[in-house]
């Protein structure tokens, strides 16, 4: 005879039921009654309902293995809520949503964002003056910034930050391989906060240090979402500087990056947000880190025409004068491909240090660059020479969980480089 009560069900039965079903369907049953609670809020359960559910993937395993007991509930809640059909806001973004996504969690990957990117724009769509007036002299840069008002506090940036990571994971999850429509161009409209001239010098005071860090993370991870919507069009229409795209490297996807790596707090906690902000840093700038692979990117001009130069693509320069090869009329050393880093010196306890490229080729220029990386913040300084020239050129960079990226602000100039192993096989 069938049990007309869940009090009436064995434990063993209950416990069953409850490890085969989904987050959200098995919170409700655990819910109904205390009984109910008292009998499946067991580790046990807990652990076997992690990993039952699919849209963990493989990161279950690393959440049963590395987190202490109680996280394990926390991550069952997570992704319930990232099941639910309702619209991502503001206390997602804060509490569990961008845990998730580093996860590759399908469900946070899909969830509607159009409540979210109004809360992103109006932080990101902010307008810094000096970065936007083109009368204003380069040299005078320095002497200028210094005492510019930044808005928002620290804790409304580190949101942008996290909104800007969601919505651009969104992004770099679709599996489109052809985008017919060219997307508007966004890109030259985000700004950008120079902390250094281009001699490397300082131009801000230490004092508001934090906040630039995460204003120049939120900036970067926006304009990630923007550069690869912009660029993935260009790739499929043979719109790059090129004649071809023969030699450059597929776009990065979501899935191929390497961010469940991270170590990424857990969600529903109260710092979850200063955590997430910061998560990705221990591992993306150790030195190791870059020395383990070749890099590839794109730089971006805001021109009219064919604005992205592509790492790696057929360069009629070194073509001609056979510059990838030695000897050659006017290098000691081969213009390669891709980028490789070499480990020069590190200083300030380890948190900082020095590292040297070989000489490489875009499909339109020769580069060499010279990165002074700071462990703590992400702080990138990158120094760009011409083979054939002597002088550096500084530009202000942040390490994001999408790779690196450069900006030179008010002249909508960007860079994005990241691992080769990280392209897509699309």
């Amino acid at each position: 005879m069938a049990c007309s009560n869940l009090d009436e069900l064995p434990v063993e039965l209950l416990r069953k039921i409850a490890v085969g079903l989904p987050s959200s369907a098995a919170l409700s049953l655990m819910l109904t009654c205390r009984y109910t609670y008292m009998i499946c809020n067991n580790w046990t359960v807990w652990r076997e309902v992690v990993a039952a559910q699919c849209t963990l993937g493989d990161s279950a395993l690393a959440i049963l293995s590395s987190l202490t007991k109680p996280d394990w509930k926390r991550y069952v809640v997570a992704d319930a809520l990232a099941s639910q059909d309702t619209p991502a806001n503001q206390y997602d973004v804060e509490r569990w949503l961008p845990h998730m996504m580093v996860l590759h969690h399908s469900a946070a990957l899909s969830k509607d964002n159009t409540m979210l990117r109004p809360l992103c724009d109006v932080i990101c769509d902010i307008t810094i003056g000096f970065d936007l007036d083109s009368e204003q002299p380069w040299q005078d840069l320095e002497t200028c910034v210094a005492n510019v008002p930044l808005p928002w506090d620290l804790r409304t940036w580190k949101f942008a930050q996290a909104a800007s990571f969601c919505l651009t994971s969104q992004l770099l999850a679709r599996t489109t391989l052809r985008q017919l429509e060219k997307p508007p161009p966004r890109l030259c409209s985000v700004q950008w906060l120079r902390l250094t001239d281009h001699q490397g010098h300082n131009i801000r005071t230490e004092d508001d240090s934090v906040q630039h860090m995460a204003m120049l993370h939120a900036l970067a991870n926006r304009a990630v979402g923007f550069f690869h919507e912009e660029l993935q069009w260009a790739l499929s229409n043979n719109a790059t500087h090129g004649a071809s795209t023969a030699g450059l490297m597929a776009l990065p996807t979501i899935s191929t990056l390497p961010i469940p790596a991270h170590s990424p707090p857990v969600p529903l906690v109260p710092e979850a947000l200063e955590s997430f902000s910061t998560c990705h840093l221990p591992m993306m700038t150790d030195p190791s880190f870059f020395l383990d692979d070749e890099w590839t990117g794109y730089a971006f001009s805001n021109a009219e025409n064919l604005p992205f130069d592509g790492i790696g693509g057929h360069n009629l320069d070194v073509a001609s004068d056979r510059l990838d090869e030695l000897p050659n009329p006017h290098f000691p050393f081969r213009v390669e491909r891709y980028i490789r880093f070499q480990f020069v010196n590190e200083w300030a306890g380890g948190s900082q240090y020095l590292l040297e490229s070989n000489c490489y080729h875009s499909q339109g220029r020769m580069d060499m660059l010279r990165v002074i990386v700071n462990k703590v913040n992400g702080h990138l300084k990158i120094a760009h020479r011409h083979p054939l020239r002597s002088d550096w050129a500084v530009l202000d960079a942040v390490m994001t969980p999408f790779g690196i990226v450069e900006s030179v602000g008010r002249r909508a100039m960007w860079g994005w480089y990241w691992k080769c192993s990280w392209s897509s096989a699309n």
